[in-house]
């Protein structure tokens, strides 16, 4: 013990000194005086001794308590506390320690109460959620985690996470994020226990900046990803079997128009009424078979370098005619020089002819249209301009959303579909690129692109 140590390296030398000095006055009495004194004397230092012996050990005894307390504290008992009814010195410091001891185990107990809160929350969570250390060891994981993967017995710190959800891509991308030092994404199917597609997400757990690990939550969208497929199958079902009557009645409505007999004007009228219909309705078929195949990645697109100048050369002179129809200045920025772009040419001039195309509709007559395309740092960047009735602010942030229109009616009247726009975002989407919108109502917008000019090899 602490306080027997204590007492002997306080005692032993009190002893030591008693008895030098015992043996000194001894020594001076048996040099003048009678030896039954020097005797007196050796007996009233065995009594101090002995006196000294229980004072000190007395005085000891309030450290000793505090010691034994104080290791309780250090294994996390904290049901016996100081007793400070004394009045000696150490009463102070049992004031101390009891009031540590109330500190700690009101600080263990927040703690204890946090872990069961999160410990609460994680597991009634209904994304699944593993974290795993640098080794790949698992560390934490909760029940959806367990029921999503079929796993039951874990021993967290131990076992691997390679060893109870078996998944290359996974591993892949766990080592991936591990080597980047960075949070990643990722559409991941799983075959065991059953056949799904799960979303996961990677993020970093950092420790006084440092990594120590990656969480990774799992949330499964295979019966979201089934609706989303039932769903395009039916348009473009509908699409195909919509696009059959429609060819039959354009191709009739061609014949009457070449074959029409002056004279009767109401018969033209109605004919190219119904021209321009079935066109719109052509159009609106052909904008969501291309969206819908977009959509699935059924045009099996296949990038290669492609001249920009030259690509978008052949198509000036429709929109100059275009423009020229209504009075529209057509401004051309695009240098020789440009860099080929890794891209599809389909893609490209498909991008290209939404967005001139609505410029040209939706700008009054006799305004500015602007296409202008050069290169910044590794990127593409495309801007196209228009001086027409501009966008206001409240719908900027949908415009890119299928069949979403500012104003219907006048999208209408001038043969919109409402799925350019969604058409073109899903093509710059396919190019790892972006895009942005830059309109006030009544002076104009400006649509810029950036697409890289080589794309990532995933």
């Amino acid at each position: 013990m602490l306080s027997n140590k204590l007492l002997a390296r306080i005692y032993i030398p009190y002893v030591i000194l008693l008895c030098v000095c015992s043996f000194l006055t001894g020594y001076m009495v048996l040099g003048g005086v009678k030896s039954h004194l020097a005797v007196c004397v050796f007996i009233m230092l065995a009594i101090f001794s002995v006196m000294g012996f229980f004072i000190i050990k007395r005085t000891l005894s309030p450290l000793s308590n505090i010691t034994h307390i104080a290791k309780n504290f250090t294994r996390g008992d904290f049901a016996v506390r100081v007793d400070i009814s004394s009045s000696d010195g150490m009463q102070e410091l049992a004031k101390a320690i009891n009031a540590m001891g109330n500190s700690l185990q009101a600080q263990r107990q927040a703690l204890s109460d946090n872990e069961k809160r999160l410990s609460s929350i994680i597991n009634t969570m209904n994304d699944a959620i593993v974290a795993v250390d640098l080794q790949e060891r698992i560390i934490l994981i909760n029940t959806a985690a367990k029921v999503l993967f079929g796993v039951t017995e874990i021993s967290p710190g131990r076992d691997f996470l390679w060893e109870r959800i078996r998944n290359e891509t996974l591993q892949s991308l766990i080592k991936h994020v591990i080597k980047i030092n960075a949070g990643a994404a990722a559409e991941i199917e799983f075959t065991s226990p059953k056949k799904k597609l799960i979303k996961t997400q990677f993020s970093l757990l950092q420790k006084d900046s440092n990594t120590v690990g990656i969480l990774i939550v799992f949330h499964d969208i295979t019966d979201l990803r089934k609706l989303e497929n039932t769903r395009k199958e039916f348009v473009a079902n509908v699409s195909h079997e919509l696009r059959t009557p429609l060819t039959s009645i354009r191709g009739y409505v061609e014949t009457l128009l070449e074959n029409y007999a002056k004279g009767d004007e109401y018969t033209l009228k109605c004919l190219n009424v119904i021209m321009k219909h079935t066109q719109r309705l052509d159009n609106l078929i052909k904008d969501i078979l291309d969206l819908s195949k977009l959509e699935t990645n059924e045009l099996k697109i296949e990038f290669h370098e492609i001249n920009v100048y030259e690509c978008t050369g052949d198509m000036l002179h429709t929109y100059r005619e275009h423009c020229a129809e209504k009075n529209q200045t057509f401004r051309l920025n695009i240098s020789q020089n440009l860099p080929s772009i890794e891209s599809n040419e389909y893609l490209f001039r498909q991008l290209l002819t939404n967005l001139v195309d609505n410029a040209i509709k939706y700008t009054h007559k006799g305004g500015d249209i602007g296409l202008s395309i050069d290169t910044v740092n590794e990127t593409i960047r495309i801007e196209v301009s228009d001086t027409g009735i501009g966008i206001p602010q409240e719908h900027i942030p949908r415009i890119f959303e299928r069949f979403y229109r500012v104003d219907p009616a006048r999208s209408r009247e001038v043969g919109g579909t409402g799925l350019g726009l969604s058409i073109v975002k899903h093509i710059v989407n396919l190019h790892n690129g972006s895009i942005t919108l830059n309109s006030a109502v009544g002076k104009g917008s400006t649509f810029t692109i950036t697409l890289p000019q080589k794309q990532q090899e995933i």
